[in-house]
């Protein structure tokens, strides 16, 4: 989710505000064969391509294979990033026993990876007809309901996942983003702080607990928040700008546009600054900053030009 800064909506402004949101998790795409060997992953290319000639001679010699085995072939292309030949041993698996949980869960993972919805709520609703304590299927259902912008029937399923099971912290997280969405904050910065104890090592958790206190208007705690995002995953764009923002909140304003350029270029980070100048009702300061902006990079910033009018609008005294 990204939420433009300040109050008025058309004001053209650079500087962003940006929650991370997690996609369904999943092993890198497909690579090409250089990258495979150069990465030193050799052995792995190797099973790679013994796997695809295994099952290019399935399919030669009209072979039938197991549930099992198509399964297992199904897992292989979801780790390549193959997601149609994943879907072809699925659904083959699928054709020859409906009676697997495990399968039509992931046939499920894999129509939402797609964005087909409707379908992956399908899946997911045939593994609880199975199981019907399938933590991961309530966690999948929540995220259909998201996706579909069904906010409280997807609250409702990520609860009821995390009842299942505690341990699972991308449930705790789109709740997080969930609360986000309803300026819950409180109640936001909990969910995230109940996935960082499971999953400490997260970027993503850390960025946007510190959207969620800066929201709240905890600026040293958000600032502490960004810095840890940042020490996990360097460099990161959108933390920085997102830490740049905080710093100025602290009144930190030169060491926040350092962070901005470190976010973005030079000409933008002056923009970025000249935006947050101007929403704090400083215009004097922000037309030095959108004039710096266009200075750098004249003509490419056409809403640094639009930002500079407002500013000197802004800057001008009232009539008597």
């Amino acid at each position: 989710m990204v939420l433009k800064l300040g109050k008025k909506r058309g004001m053209g402004f650079c500087l962003l505000i940006a929650f991370l949101i997690p996609i369904m998790t999943s092993c890198s795409g497909s690579r090409n064969h250089l990258r495979w060997i150069s990465g030193g992953s050799y052995k792995a290319f190797m099973e790679r391509q013994k796997a695809v000639a295994a099952d290019e001679r399935a399919s030669k010699e009209n072979l039938v294979r197991s549930p099992e085995e198509l399964e297992k072939m199904g897992d292989f292309y979801m780790r390549q990033g193959n997601l149609a030949m994943a879907f072809l041993n699925y659904d083959k698996a699928l054709r020859l026993d409906q009676n697997r949980p495990g399968i039509h869960y992931k046939m499920g993972r894999l129509f939402l990876k797609q964005g087909m919805t409707e379908e992956a709520q399908n899946e997911f609703l045939e593994v609880l007809k199975f199981n019907p304590q399938h933590a991961h299927a309530f966690e999948g259902m929540g995220r259909v309901f998201f996706k579909t912008g069904d906010l409280e029937r997807a609250e409702k399923n990520f609860k009821q996942a995390i009842e299942l099971d505690r341990n699972l912290w991308e449930a705790h997280h789109l709740l997080g983003i969930l609360y986000d969405r309803q300026q819950n904050y409180e109640r936001a910065i909990l969910q995230y702080k109940r996935a960082i104890a499971l999953k400490p090592n997260m970027a993503v958790l850390f960025n946007n607990l510190g959207m969620s206190l800066l929201l709240k208007g905890d600026y040293e705690e958000a600032l502490e928040s960004f810095l840890e995002a940042l020490r996990l995953e360097t460099p990161n764009d959108k933390v920085y700008n997102n830490l740049g923002l905080t710093l100025c909140k602290l009144g930190r304003y030169e060491q926040a546009l350092e962070v901005f350029k470190k976010g973005g270029d030079e000409a933008a980070a002056y923009n970025n600054l000249g935006y947050v100048f101007m929403s704090e009702g400083k215009n004097k300061e922000a037309v030095v900053a959108f004039e710096k902006a266009i200075e750098i990079k004249p003509g490419f910033f056409t809403k640094a030009y639009e930002n500079l009018k407002k500013a000197r609008a802004a800057s001008l005294p009232s009539s008597p």
